[in-house]
């Protein structure tokens, strides 16, 4: 096993211990660089959020993909695993088997746009290899999950994708010096 699939292990059995919430948060991490392991792991999920996967899903550029098909003819021949987790998501959006939807999800007018654009290109494929289906296109309510420094915390540093920053140390602010408190008062402002 060499250390790329090592990782993707241990992010997988970190995933396996935390909560949907924690995975939600992973997913707004995320390097999409990266192997997408992980990402397809919570997307397989039955108690993956709704907003989880929606997130996935148009992080995922779906619609490029549908152009893919196009140029080729209208051939589902591209073997990326991102596309191979896109079609799942959609899957289970149209059978309805997200059930759990806790976590909000803002759609905006990008969001719109391109489901439009994926709707089209759809409709451009005899057999298209994805439908979209309206609740791709649906703000959810529910609670706001963001990356604050808890969440850094309990995540392995070796697994941070998108957090370029050192952040504070976690020790009371009477065994920190000046500098480490400002850096402290600092990142609790992120958190807001």
């Amino acid at each position: 096993m060499d250390e790329n699939e090592h990782s993707i292990q241990q992010q997988i059995a970190w995933l396996e211990n935390a909560s949907p919430d924690d995975w939600h948060r992973a997913v707004l991490d995320f390097n999409w660089d990266w192997d997408i392991d992980p990402l397809f792991w919570i997307a397989r999920q039955p108690q993956c959020d709704k907003a989880t996967a929606l997130t996935m899903f148009w992080l995922g550029q779906p619609a490029w993909y549908l152009i893919m098909a196009l140029e080729n003819g209208g051939s589902d021949a591209n073997r990326d695993p991102v596309w191979d987790m896109l079609k799942l998501i959609a899957q289970r959006i149209n059978a309805g088997s997200y059930v759990r939807s806790k976590i909000a999800y803002e759609v905006d007018d990008f969001t719109r746009q391109d489901f439009d654009e994926l709707v089209e290109k759809a409709r451009q494929l005899a057999h298209s290899p994805l439908k979209p289906h309206p609740d791709m296109k649906r703000s959810l309510r529910g609670r706001r999950i963001v990356n604050d420094i808890g969440f850094y915390g309990r995540y392995p540093k070796e697994f941070h994708g998108t957090v370029l920053i050192e952040l504070p140390d976690q020790e009371p602010p009477e065994s920190q010096g000046p500098l480490d408190r400002i850096r402290s008062a600092f990142g609790r402002l992120w958190v807001h």
